[in-house]
């Protein structure tokens, strides 16, 4: 029987009890937590004091100092192999179509099914892309081919 490899995340959400729920409940389905952030200048300074960076970070999109947007640019140009799971209450297609410009492998809505997150973390880790239902239809428009006039 082959062993699993647990997958590391790094959660960065300015509201710590949210934040403080996701890392218990994942690491209950057996996540680990690498480091938590309350903002994205907080999450820099963390990842580079990480000695083994996390497989994916799970970012909310509305955060002070250091909102999701930069954030997702910012590690995405320094760490390239890092995955990344927008994590927002807003379904707004303006900022789902900059979180998948931005490098964004999945988005998913804040008030899914918590099973809908680890889902959504084992796909993206396994190299797809996973979206919430209620922005499907943005990201199907975002991935459409254009017509070539």
């Amino acid at each position: 029987m082959s062993e699993q490899k647990i997958i590391k995340i790094a959660i960065i959400d300015d509201h710590d009890l949210l934040r403080e729920g996701i890392c218990q409940f994942l690491e209950e389905k057996g996540f680990e937590t690498v480091f938590e952030a309350e903002n994205g200048e907080a999450a820099m300074m963390k990842i580079e004091a990480c000695e083994m960076l996390p497989d994916l970070c799970i970012v909310d999109v509305n955060m002070p100092i250091m909102n999701g947007f930069e954030t997702v640019k910012t590690l995405r140009a320094k760490y390239p192999p890092l995955k990344f799971l927008a994590f927002s209450i807003n379904d707004d297609e303006k900022d789902v179509v900059q979180m998948l410009q931005n490098g964004a492998d999945g988005y998913i809505l804040k008030g899914a099914d918590p099973l809908e997150l680890t889902k959504a973390i084992r796909v993206i880790c396994g190299g797809g892309r996973y979206f919430s239902a209620g922005i499907c239809q943005v990201v199907k428009d975002y991935f459409k081919p254009r017509s070539q006039s």
